[in-house]
């Protein structure tokens, strides 16, 4: 069964007889790892964390079908002023006090991080991947979507405030009916598939939704994914709460590609690969019937997650308008609940963030935000200030994962990165 948590035993070492001689991985080569890899990874542990993990997170398309987000236009380059103040930030982990780049360094849940200030790239790093790696993102592809969306919206082919069904007509008498296409972008649908489900609990809905993609084990009888979303029930009213479900992005993409009449892929090369300036062609992982994981199957070299973060520090590259940063900024998402304020003073303290939009998990009241991916992925990115921090991440067998997070919110905060 496929869990995304709970840890389990590692296969035990082969040895011979005596006298015997453990081989550690170091000691094998690169093939050696590879086959080992393969003999070991199934449908149901791929997402446990640690090793497997880490080798499917960076070689996804060889476990599963995907569609290429193509690089047609010319890349544009990153300016680099690789700055040694901001690799000897302090930082505290775990109640130790060490600097960002030995912090990234010495960590095994870190795969890569880069920062951008004022447009130039001020810190990077590939401790445990290759800066040309396409790395899964997992739900950091949700704000690819929701950013598409926005582009379809500023163009005027779309207008959020009105029912789904108006461009998805097959959840007509579906109780996704009547609900604004803008709750559904900003996680508040009301619909019964919510993630905290349960992704290794095979009865829960989300977990029969990833099966349907193809992107978890088969437990239950196959049936098609827009079959499961317009079966899918209503147990609040839109709009009144912000909660975690992953259809809600799916459906997001139902929205782009009937209006673009493009697969998803192909609508995001033409609405945000081409504009940006990619150096390499994007990845979307698609079921065996063509159906886009729109919702976790986006991988990326982390340099054009970087770029993407840029729509957002002005300008918006033709995607967006300054009018949606004000919009992301405003609060006009769904604000938390004072439950879900108080869950996060255990990791913010008074810095709590106000609201979430348009797929951005947080948004602070200075208007910075962030959008996280399972297993350690993430965009944070600050508007005003011109910063954008991108990472990647493989969790170890626990469920632990890094700091990055809080790091990104200390270091956007600190001054030091500020525009001169």
């Amino acid at each position: 069964m496929a869990n995304r948590w709970i840890n389990r035993a590692l296969v035990a070492a082969l040895i011979g007889t005596m006298p015997f001689v453990v081989t550690h991985a170091q000691d094998k080569t690169e093939l050696e790892q590879k086959r080992d890899i393969y003999r070991e990874y199934t449908p149901d542990n791929f997402d446990d964390g640690g090793s497997v993990s880490h080798y499917v997170w960076k070689n996804f398309p060889a476990f599963f079908p995907h569609a290429v987000i193509a690089r047609t236009g010319p890349e544009r380059k990153l300016a680099q002023t690789l700055r040694a103040d901001v690799a000897s930030f302090v930082v505290t982990v775990g109640g130790v006090e060490t600097t960002l780049d030995d912090y990234i360094s010495s960590s095994p849940l870190i795969d890569g991080m880069i920062i951008l200030s004022g447009g130039k790239v001020v810190y990077e790093a590939y401790p445990r991947m290759e800066a040309h790696d396409r790395h899964l993102g997992w739900s950091v592809t949700k704000v690819y979507v929701s950013t598409a969306l926005t582009a379809l919206e500023q163009q005027g082919k779309v207008d959020v405030d009105l029912p789904v069904e108006t461009y998805v007509p097959a959840l007509r008498r579906t109780d996704w009916a009547g609900t604004s296409v803008r709750n559904i972008v900003n996680m508040a649908s009301g619909i019964a598939c919510l993630d905290s489900d349960g992704y290794q609990n095979t009865s829960s809905c989300i977990y029969q939704y990833e099966e349907t993609l193809g992107l978890t084990a088969p437990y239950n009888p196959p049936v098609d994914t827009l079959d499961l979303i317009k079966s899918m029930k209503r147990y609040r009213a839109a709009g009144t709460k912000y909660e975690y479900v992953s259809p809600d992005t799916y459906v997001s993409g139902l929205v782009i590609e009937n209006v673009t009449g493009l697969p998803l892929a192909a609508a995001l090369q033409s609405l945000i690969w081409d504009k940006v300036g990619t150096e390499a062609d994007g990845l979307m992982m698609i079921s065996p019937k063509g159906n886009a994981a729109a919702h976790a199957g986006l991988s990326a070299r982390l340099r054009d997650v970087a770029r993407f973060g840029q729509i957002f520090t002005g300008g918006g590259f033709g995607v967006i308008g300054d009018d949606h940063l004000g919009d992301l900024a405003s609060g006009n998402g769904i604000s938390f609940s004072p439950e879900q304020l108080f869950r996060m003073k255990d990791t913010w303290g008074d810095d709590v963030p106000s609201h979430a939009a348009w797929q951005w998990d947080m948004i602070w009241p200075d208007g910075m935000m962030f959008k996280g991916g399972y297993s350690g992925q993430g965009v944070f990115v600050a508007p005003e200030r011109n910063i954008v921090i991108a990472f990647f991440g493989t969790a170890d067998r626990q469920g632990n994962s890094h700091d990055l997070l809080k790091i990104s919110r200390r270091l956007a905060t600190s001054g030091l990165l500020n525009p001169t």
